[in-house]
């Protein structure tokens, strides 16, 4: 009998929980560093940021972690340390926010996020983060998630251009 099959339940499910929230990290790292190359509300919230800011978003209790830094106007994934550290403080948290059912700002709210560094910089990611859900969601999903939902202009061009530049790169 192979070992796999010999794991508790629980165990299976939390393996894989922690695979869904890996994968669910890289997509939204790549979605933020594309739509920042190619959207001009996205790359207007992050523009504030200086060059070589580096950001690490993680979940309490995994080892995995997403890290991005700023190299112009281009965000890129990096090893090097951040200077902003937001931190899920539970698993179901860090699910819940990557899959679309718990806002961000709702996150911070609730205090389920915790932050280490500038806070302005963290709102600014915020704010990109907001933007690009609403553009990258149907209506219907992305106004419960949002403080405010405004419809954006040209919608979905402009969220065709971000999911086409990730299945080509």
């Amino acid at each position: 009998m192979s070992k796999a099959l010999t794991l508790p339940l629980s165990t299976l499910a939390w393996q894989g929980k922690r695979t869904l929230i890996t994968l669910l990290m890289w997509g939204m790292g790549r979605t933020l560093s594309r739509a920042a190359r190619v959207d001009p509300v996205v790359a207007r919230e992050l523009a504030p940021l200086p060059d070589g800011f580096c950001f690490q978003l993680k979940v309490r209790g995994l080892g995995c972690h997403l890290t991005l830094q700023k190299q112009g106007a281009i965000w890129r994934a990096s090893r090097a340390a951040p200077t902003l550290c937001m931190t899920f403080k539970h698993p179901q948290t860090a699910l819940r926010v990557l899959g679309f059912r718990l806002g961000i700002n709702q996150s911070f709210c609730e205090g389920r996020v915790s932050v280490e560094g500038d806070l302005t910089a963290a709102m600014h990611l915020v704010r990109a983060l907001e933007a690009l859900e609403s553009l990258l969601l149907p209506a219907f999903l992305a106004r419960p998630l949002l403080r405010q939902y405004r419809a954006p202009e040209r919608k979905l061009p402009r969220a065709l251009n971000i999911c086409a530049g990730l299945l080509i790169a």
